[in-house]
C-alpha cells in the first residue's frame, strides 16, 4: 500500500510538471490552464506555509520544553549537591510534562542532560515532525532540534554564618567519639563551608560589579571580637575599665613583726680594776661576777628594736702579785623590726577588678597561689592581679604568678531577668542591636576566666578558705575562635579557596557550652545595617545599592546552658543575670530560647533571611521559629551538611536560563 501510494504521488508530480511544461511552451489562449497552475501554486505556498507554522509552534514548545527541563534539573542539583540518576530523571519529567509531541503527530523525541561542572545544567532535545502539505512535494517530515542550559547566577550579598563551636562538635554526627578527626562534624563544617563558597562563587556571572561578603560568629557561652577590637573595628572605650567578678580575694589582716639582722659590731671592753687570772678568765665568759653567760639579750619588745651581745676571753696581764688588767672581746648585734601583715585567709566572692591592663590584649600577671607566711606592708583585701603587680615590692613574699590575657570574649552589658523578652525592655541593652555604648551599664565587659572562680553550688554568698581546696577552682575557659565582620570574598578562580578564607576556616575548633542566644545576638550586632558596625555592612552601597541579606545559622546541639557555666552572662548560679536566684538548668533553657528567638526576630527585621541548619540534632520549635518561613533543614550527617549549604547557596543565588 505504501508503495502504491508512492507510485501515485510520482505520477501526479510528472503530470503536473509536464502540464506546466505545455503551458508554458504554449502561449495560445490557455487560461483555464494558467488558472488551474496558479491555484496549484497558491495551494502549495499555503500548504507549506501551514507546515512551516507547524514546525514553528512544535520547536517553540521543544525549546520550552528543554527550558523547563534544565531548570529542573539545577533545581534538583542544587538540593543534593550532585547531578545523577535522581537529578536527571526529574529534568526529564518537567520536560516530559511540557512538551506534548501528538499535538503535531511528532515522534522520535530524544531529551539529553548533563552537569557542565561549574554549576550549569545544559540540554538538548529534538524531534521528528511529519508535514501534512508539503509531504505532497516530497517533505514528508521536518527534524527539530534546541538546546538549552540552566545555570545559578549571583547578585552581590553578605552571608554572616552564626556557627555553633561548641565541644560536641569534635564528635561525629552520630555523636560517636572522635577528638575533631577527619570524621568529626568540625571538620564537615569546615568542607561545607569551602564548598558553600565555591557554589556561590561559580554563580557569579559578573566579576566586576557582584560583590560577595562572608562575616563570621562563632559561638559557644560567648563570643569572641578579639579580632574585631585588635584590628580597631570596635574601640577599647566600649568595655568598662571596672567590672565584677565571681572571684578569689586573699585577706592579710594577721600582723607581724619581720625583723632585719644587722651587722654585728665588734670592740674589746676593760675589766674596771685588776683581777686574778681565773676571773679574767670566767669575766670574759661573762660568768663572773655574775652567772649571766653569752649571748645577752637587749633593747625591745618588738618592734622596738633588740640587741644580742656575746663575750669572749682576750688577755690578761699581771700587774703585781696575783692580779693584773683583764680585756675581753665584745659583739653586739642589733635587730631592727617592721610591721607587716601576714595572709590569713582566701575569700570567694564577687568582687569589682579594675581591668584597663587586660584591654591591651597583652600578658598580665596575676597570682595563682599563695604560701600560708606570704607577707604585704599593708593590711587589706587584695583581688589577684593587684596583688601579683605587687611582686618585688619591698615586704611582699610568698606569691605564685602566672601571665594571663584578654582573648576577646566577652561579658554582655546589663540585661534584665524577663522570661518572655517580647517585647523586649528597654533596659535589656544585650538585646540592643545597634546603640553605642554610653555609660558602664551599656559598655561590654571583659570575660576573664582566669580571675572568675567557682566556689561551689553550696557557697552561693561566699566562701572562706585558709587554703585552696579542690572544689574551689578557676572556671574553664569557655572562648571561642574570634568573629569576623564582612569581607569580601574573591570569586574570580571560584574553585580555589581564596587563602584568608582558608586560613581562617581552620581556626574553628570545638569546645564549650550551646548558648544560641549569644549567637545570634551578635550574629545580627554584626550585620545591623543601622549598628556599631554599619560602616562595615553598607560599605560602597553607591556602587553596590541593592545586596541580599543572609544569616546561616548552625548549631549540632539544643539550647543547654548551666548555672555553673562561665558565660557571657557570667556564673548564673551566682549573678542572676538572666533568671532569678534558685533557678536551675531547665528553667535556663527557657530564659534564653526567648532571648535567642528575640535576637532571630530582630535579624529578620534588619532585612535578613534567617537560615537555620541542625547538624545531626532535630529541629526544636525555637530553631524553626528563628528561621525565615521555610528555611530550617536537617543535615543527618556530613554529606547532607554540605549538601545543605550548596543548596542554601543556590537559593543564595538566582537560577537563570543562560541559553
Amino acid at each position: 500500500m505504501p508503495r502504491q501510494s508512492k507510485a501515485t504521488g510520482g505520477t501526479l508530480r510528472a503530470s503536473m510538471r509536464s502540464l506546466i511544461g505545455s503551458l508554458l511552451r504554449d502561449t495560445a489562449g490557455n487560461t483555464l490552464g494558467i488558472a488551474l497552475a496558479t491555484i496549484i501554486l497558491l495551494v502549495s505556498l499555503a500548504g507549506s506555509g501551514t507546515d512551516m507554522a507547524r514546525a514553528y509552534m512544535t520547536k517553540t514548545s521543544l525549546q520550552n520544553a528543554c527550558d523547563a527541563g534544565v531548570l529542573a534539573g539545577r533545581k534538583a542539583m542544587a538540593t543534593s549537591g550532585t547531578y545523577g540518576t535522581s537529578e536527571t530523571a526529574k529534568a526529564q519529567k518537567m520536560f516530559d510534562f511540557n512538551f506534548n509531541p501528538a499535538a503535531t503527530s511528532s515522534t522520535s523525541v530524544v531529551f539529553s542532560t548533563v552537569s557542565s561542572g561549574t554549576g550549569a545544567v545544559s540540554g538538548t532535545a529534538s524531534t521528528v515532525m511529519p508535514t501534512v502539505i508539503m509531504g505532497v512535494f516530497g517533505f514528508k517530515s521536518l527534524p527539530l532540534s534546541v538546546e538549552c542550559s540552566a545555570e545559578l547566577q549571583m547578585a552581590s550579598a553578605d552571608v554572616m554564618f552564626v556557627l555553633d563551636t561548641t565541644g560536641s562538635m569534635a564528635d561525629t554526627p552520630s555523636n560517636g567519639y572522635s577528638n575533631s578527626g577527619p570524621d568529626s562534624k568540625i571538620m564537615g563544617l569546615r568542607q561545607a563551608i569551602r564548598d558553600f563558597y565555591k557554589t556561590v562563587a561559580n554563580a557569579v556571572t559578573d566579576k566586576t560589579n557582584t560583590r560577595i561578603r562572608f562575616g563570621f560568629v562563632p559561638y559557644t557561652a560567648t563570643v569572641n571580637m578579639g579580632g574585631i577590637v585588635a584590628a580597631g573595628q570596635m574601640p577599647t572605650s566600649y568595655f568598662a575599665d571596672t567590672q565584677p567578678f565571681q572571684t578569689a580575694l586573699a585577706n592579710y589582716n594577721t600582723a607581724v613583726n619581720v625583723p632585719t639582722v644587722g651587722s654585728p659590731v665588734a670592740d674589746t671592753e676593760t675589766y674596771g680594776s685588776d683581777i686574778t687570772s681565773a676571773n679574767c678568765t670566767n669575766w670574759g665568759k661573762n660568768t663572773w661576777p655574775t652567772n649571766i653567760g653569752t649571748p645577752v639579750s637587749g633593747g625591745g619588745p618588738a618592734p622596738a628594736a633588740t640587741t644580742s651581745t656575746s663575750y669572749s676571753w682576750r688577755s690578761w696581764t699581771l700587774v703585781s702579785g696575783s692580779v693584773g688588767k683583764c680585756v675581753r672581746n665584745r659583739t653586739v648585734t642589733t635587730t631592727t623590726y617592721v610591721t607587716r601583715y601576714q595572709f590569713t585567709n582566701w575569700i570567694f566572692r564577687a568582687a569589682t577588678l579594675d581591668v584597663t591592663a587586660f584591654k591591651g590584649m597583652g600578658n598580665v600577671p596575676v597570682v595563682t597561689n599563695i604560701a600560708a607566711n606570704a607577707t604585704v606592708p599593708t593590711a587589706g583585701i587584695y583581688d589577684m592581679p593587684t596583688l601579683a603587680s605587687m611582686v618585688g615590692n619591698t615586704g611582699v613574699t610568698g606569691l605564685t604568678t602566672a601571665t594571663a590575657n584578654w582573648d576577646g570574649c566577652i561579658e554582655e552589658r546589663q540585661t534584665v531577668q524577663n522570661l518572655a523578652m517580647n517585647p523586649v525592655p528597654s533596659d535589656a541593652t544585650d538585646l540592643d542591636m545597634d546603640s553605642v555604648p554610653s555609660s558602664d551599664a551599656t559598655r561590654w565587659k571583659l570575660n576573664l576566666n582566669e580571675v572568675e572562680w567557682y566556689r561551689g553550688s553550696s557557697n552561693v554568698a561566699s566562701r572562706t578558705e585558709t587554703s585552696l581546696k579542690g572544689d574551689t577552682t578557676r572556671v574553664g575557659s569557655q572562648c571561642p575562635p574570634r568573629a569576623m565582620l564582612f569581607n569580601e570574598v574573591d570569586t574570580n578562580n571560584p574553585n580555589v579557596v581564596p587563602t584568608w578564607l582558608d586560613t581562617y576556616i581552620n581556626t574553628l575548633v570545638a569546645a564549650g557550652s550551646t548558648y544560641h542566644d549569644i549567637g545570634m545576638i551578635w550574629g545580627a550586632r554584626l550585620a545591623s545595617p543601622t549598628g556599631i558596625f554599619q560602616s562595615n555592612v553598607i560599605a560602597d552601597s553607591v556602587k553596590f545599592p541593592s545586596v541580599s541579606r543572609h544569616i546561616i545559622f548552625m548549631t549540632d546541639g539544643q539550647m543547654a546552658p548551666t548555672t555553673t557555666a562561665y558565660s557571657a552572662y557570667g556564673q548564673e548560679l551566682y549573678d542572676n543575670r538572666v533568671a532569678p536566684s534558685g533557678s536551675n538548668n531547665s528553667t535556663l533553657v527557657n530564659y534564653h530560647n526567648n532571648r535567642f528567638l528575640a535576637a532571630c526576630s530582630r535579624a529578620k527585621n534588619l532585612g535578613y533571611t534567617v537560615w537555620v541548619i541542625g547538624f545531626g540534632t532535630s529541629l526544636t520549635t525555637q530553631m524553626t521559629t528563628c528561621a525565615t518561613a521555610g528555611r530550617a533543614y536537617y543535615a543527618s550527617d556530613t554529606t547532607a551538611l554540605n549538601n545543605t549549604f550548596k543548596f542554601i547557596a543556590g537559593q543564595v543565588a538566582d537560577l537563570r536560563i543562560n541559553k
